[in-house]
């Protein structure tokens, strides 16, 4: 029985210190990961952007990876690529007033990596855009 009790303290001990590991490791890296981060390696999505509105989608990416993607849109649009590092904002790739855009972008380090469009018209703007991730190893560069 008295196996049993020191086992038991043991665990809990143990319980309790993985429970409290955990929460100290979620706090120190919540907002870390994008909420709007894509599960795909390709998306082809038509959207409908309102006016002083906009979106975002957000790719992990590695140096051994490019992005290629591209849009179109009914009306002008502000795009960019931007990065979190260390509470500051990285912006690679930045875009004013265009209709459309076809790329591919290499990340220098890994990272999530968000296309953000932005309307700042006064009427909806409508647009298609495209992105796929292509490892440096396909042939599809």
């Amino acid at each position: 029985m008295e196996l049993l009790k020191r086992y038991s303290i043991s665990f809990t001990i143990a319980g309790l210190f993985l429970y409290f590991f955990t929460i100290w490791v979620e706090e120190k890296h919540e907002g870390s990961m994008p909420h709007n981060l894509s599960t795909k390696k390709g998306e082809k999505v038509a959207i409908t952007l309102l006016p002083k509105r906009s979106y975002e989608k957000c790719v992990d990416l590695s140096p051994v990876q490019q992005l290629q993607y591209g849009f179109n849109s009914s009306a002008p649009l502000s795009f960019n690529i931007h990065f979190h590092e260390e509470g500051e904002q990285y912006y690679p790739v930045k875009e004013d007033s265009i209709t459309e855009l076809e790329s591919k972008f290499r990340a220098e380090k890994r990272g999530y990596y968000c296309l953000k469009w932005g309307n700042s018209g006064s009427e909806d703007a409508k647009m298609d855009f495209h992105f796929k991730i292509i490892n440096d190893s396909s042939d599809n560069d």
